[in-house]
Parts: structure tokens; sequence; C-alpha cells
């Protein structure tokens, strides 16, 4: 057999040096980008049994399995930066599909369910209303149901203000009381949504007080200077709170958030109406992944196609990170965005209409994911 010269040797080891790199950068874009299968409904509870000396990376691909996050990797990456290696515990969690990968951690760094002293821990995702809310909390209790939860609120509305005895509201939110008959429902965003631990003897209105108290503490890390900078461009806080739902429902890629929310500030800016999906299905009231033609012509104050400006109420309760990029928004000449057709829930940005009908061309050749654009 002839010898190979030693630049031959060379040659030969860059080339399987380069393959291999190429195979692992593949498996990595594989893990990155592996969406929740889309058979896969967002919010169904899901139990997760850790064991003793079990790893984060065996975590993650049970947590992608059961489409609680969207890929193994995704999740490995933000447990390590939030060290959950050395703080992840033994026991039972009790965690949702679709829940963003900081999310996923956040439970399972807080211990397993039950926490100490026989609380009950309850998880409350990003994205739902308050319908959709009481129905999840109302799951993880077995002496509270909905009608107990929505009795809490009901009592508010009728006491007309912060009364003894009944949910004490910011004051910089809207009376409920006072909500006209075109507004869906005024306690939207009004509850929080994380993971809590509370007493097991806990009533309704403790439950949905504590959530409502954790909205006031979100602004916490809200530097004055943001917050300022929100009221020089017109905002409220508490239209500061419906940006946030409106950012919420509109990606669930925390690294997009304050990207969308300075397209939706420009888009304010040049008086363009916002035209967000979102609101549309809201004002219609009924679960869909399609918009239709018809749908965005619906007459109604949260159909953001045929009013200007943003909706009355918040559409959904909203994360931190929602919450801070309606403070931040990142400087864009962007005014449009539509899913990417890679389908990993990332969108592609355009600042011009012609540039964003070849963006949706793109994705609706893709099949549309299987939502609506």
């Amino acid at each position: 057999m002839a010898r190979l010269s030693r630049g031959s040797k060379v040659f030969l080891v860059v080339v399987v040096v380069g393959i291999a790199a190429v195979v692992v950068g593949t498996l990595f874009l594989g893990g990155q980008l592996s969406p929740i299968g889309s058979d896969v409904e967002p919010g169904q509870p899901v139990e997760l049994t850790v064991a003793q000396g079990e790893s984060v990376r065996s975590v993650g691909d049970q947590l992608e399995e059961l489409g609680v996050v969207g890929s193994a990797r995704g999740f490995v990456n933000a447990a390590e930066d939030a060290d959950l290696v050395s703080r992840l515990q033994p026991g039972v969690f009790a965690l949702e599909t679709g829940m963003s990968d900081e999310a996923a951690v956040e439970v399972l760094a807080a211990g397993p369910t039950g926490g100490a002293g026989g609380d009950i821990r309850f998880t409350v995702q990003e994205g739902l209303t308050v319908e959709e809310t009481l129905d999840r909390i109302a799951d993880q209790f077995d002496d509270l149901s909905v009608d107990d939860l929505r009795a809490v609120l009901d009592e508010r509305t009728a006491a007309g203000g912060n009364e003894d005895g009944v949910l004490q509201l910011p004051d910089w939110v809207p009376e409920p009381a006072e909500a006209g008959d075109e507004i869906v429902e005024p306690y939207e965003g009004l509850l929080f949504p994380q993971t809590y631990d509370v007493r097991r003897e806990a009533t309704a209105l403790d439950v949905l007080q504590r959530m409502v108290t954790e909205l006031g503490r979100a602004a916490d890390p809200v530097p004055e200077e943001d917050q300022q900078a929100l009221e020089a461009r017109g905002l409220s806080r508490y239209e500061g709170l419906i940006l946030s739902s409106l950012i919420e429902r509109e990606t669930r890629v925390d690294s997009e958030r304050n990207l969308v929310s300075g397209v939706l500030e420009g888009r304010i800016e040049d008086g363009m109406r916002l035209q967000i999906d979102a609101t549309v299905l809201y004002a219609r009231g009924e679960p869909t992944d399609r918009v239709l033609f018809e749908d965005t012509e619906i007459d109604s104050p949260y159909n953001t196609y045929q009013v200007d400006g943003l909706p009355p109420t918040p559409i959904s309760g909203v994360g931190n990170a929602s919450f801070l990029a309606a403070y931040q928004p990142e400087d864009t000449t962007a005014r449009y965005y539509v899913l990417a057709p890679e389908c990993d829930g990332t969108h592609r940005f355009a600042d011009t209409l012609d540039e964003h009908n070849n963006n949706v061309r793109a994705f609706r050749e893709t099949g549309g994911c299987g939502v609506a654009d």
C-alpha cells in the first residue's frame, strides 16, 4: 500500500475535521431549531418526575418529548445560564406544554411540587386569558373551582373599589365596575403568570390576590428612565400592560420581544394600524388557529385591523420578558414581521411591504407551519 505524503496527511486531517464540524453543527442546529410538535396543545398540565442524580440533559430530553419545551438543547442552554445543575432536586414537578425554556427552568429551580410546610405549588403559563387562567388554577387545586375563583372577581366588581374583604387592585388599573359592554374581560392581564407556593388552606381570594400583587412587583426591575420614556411616548402604565400582552401573544421567542416591541411602537408612531391577528382572535372569542379575511372585518374595539392604536384592555397575561420589552423597544426601521419558514417559532422582519410580502410567500410555501400567518 502506498504511503501518504506529509501534505496528503494534513489535507486528510483537515477534511475529517471539517466533516466532523459539519455533522456536529447540524446536530446542534437540529436541537436548537426543533419546534414543539404542531399536535401538542399549549397549556396542558404535565407531571415530571426527576430521579435522584438525574442530569439536566436527561431532563431536557424528557421535556422535549413531553412537549413542555421546544428543544432539549435550548432548555440545557437556559439551565446552564441559571446554574440549574447545582440546584436541581429529585421529586415531582408540575409543568405545562408549550413553556419557554426559561419558565421551565424557573419551575425546576424552585424545587419539587408541594414546596415546604405542606404548601401547594401551582403554575400559570404566560399568554393565557383570564378564563384559561382560572381553568388552569382550578385544575391544580382540589378545593377550588372555577366558580369560586370567578366569584372573587364578581365580588370585586360589585364592590366598585378596594373595599375590605375583596380583591385589591393597583391604583393604575381602570375600575372594573366602570367597564363598558364592549370590554370582554376587565381583569384581563391582571393575574401575573408564574409558579407560586400558597398555603394549603388558601382561599380563592388568597390565590388571586397573590397573582395581582405579583403584577405590581413586576414593575420593580424597570429602570426609572424607561418608565419615563413610556410616558413620553404617550402611554400610561396600563397601556404599557396592554402593549405587553400584544408582545406576549406575537412571539414566544424571548430574544425577539424587544424587536417586536420596536415594530409595534414604530407602527403607532407612523400612524399605521397594528393589524395583530391575536387581537382578532380575542375579539372572536372562539378558539381557532387561523384568521380569515372576514375575521379582520369584525366590528370590535379589539380588532386592530379596524381600529387605531391599542385595544382597550390586555388580551392575555404577560411574563416578565414581554413586560420589560414594552418599556424597552428596540430601535428598528422594521414595520412588518411574519413567522419564519423554518417553523422554529422565530420571525422574519421587514422594513417595507414588498419585503414583507416576499417573506409571507416564503412562509406559505412551507405550508404555513400549520398555523395562521
